[in-house]
């Protein structure tokens, strides 16, 4: 295995599953803040805060600084405000998502309530752009107004594709399908923040200056975690600890750069590479 020096690591089915952290996991983040590697979670979550994941991390005894946690929720308000300063954004989504937009210096035209305009006068025909992420109690009247938007000239953005959201007792709608939804309505493309597109993991490493030939991305899922690897450009290792059995991962095309059973498995083998 290559000694890489940057390690991004997906969290659902790598590090965590459910309340119980998976093999290797403490090992792993333990030596990787031993030898200073650089390393970030990386969560395609909408609904949370960095800082909300990160306290769920430190409740399972992993190290877990605020700074070192990505969500794709914060990685697209970064990512519009980055492009975009400024700009007026109608939000689709819980009350966190809007404020995080807020914090970032958009302006945000539905930041009370997320079907009504703040200002009768900026009303969703005004918003350059219009931010999607999981919103649990959607309305129809939610999406009307964000497809009268697009309609107007926005542009249609989400913080991920994801088509359903893993429960305890199954599975719900995840923000992909509200973001068809408003596709479909407005006939539009949307661009995605989250896994499996890049943008999350390539804004990721420009902010850390990274060398993409020394990054690596763990993950669990061939269809996000991987695929957004590839497309970032960088190093793949798939463990199976999660979503992925051994017979999908040996027919993967592409193929992961690694395959291996779980944390402790990549913590051997990233030891054995250092030498």
């Amino acid at each position: 295995m290559k000694d890489y020096q940057i390690y991004l690591l997906d969290l659902d089915g790598v590090v965590y599953r459910g309340d119980h952290l998976l093999p290797g996991a403490r090992e792993f983040v333990a030596w990787l803040e031993a030898t200073g590697k650089t390393y970030r979670y990386i969560s395609n979550n909408s609904m949370q805060s960095p800082t909300d994941v990160a306290e769920r991390l430190r409740r399972l005894g992993m190290p877990a600084p605020d700074e070192r946690v990505v969500t794709a929720s914060q990685a697209a308000v970064d990512h519009l405000a980055k492009e975009q300063p400024g700009q007026r954004v109608w939000v689709v989504g819980l009350p966190p998502l809007r404020r995080m937009a807020a914090r970032a210096g958009l302006r945000v035209l539905n930041l009370a309530r997320s079907d009504a305009p703040d200002d009768p006068a900026a009303g969703p025909e005004t918003a350059r752009t219009v931010l999607v992420g999981l919103h649990r109690s959607v309305t129809y009247e939610d999406l009307r107004l964000a497809t009268r938007a697009v309609l107007a000239g926005a542009t249609l953005l989400g913080v991920n594709r994801d088509p359903q959201l893993p429960v305890e007792d199954g599975v719900d709608p995840g923000c992909g399908a509200i973001l068809a939804a408003l596709e479909v309505a407005s006939r539009a493309h949307a661009s995605i923040i989250g896994k499996p597109a890049p943008t999350i993991l390539t804004d990721t490493l420009d902010a850390l200056h990274a060398d993409r030939s020394r990054a690596v991305m763990i993950g669990d899922a061939l269809e996000m975690d991987i695929a957004a690897g590839h497309a970032a450009g960088i190093d793949t290792i798939l463990v199976l600890s999660g979503l992925t059995s051994p017979e999908r991962a040996a027919a993967a095309d592409p193929r992961p750069t690694l395959v291996l059973r779980d944390l402790a498995d990549v913590l051997a083998q990233a030891k054995a590479g250092a030498e």
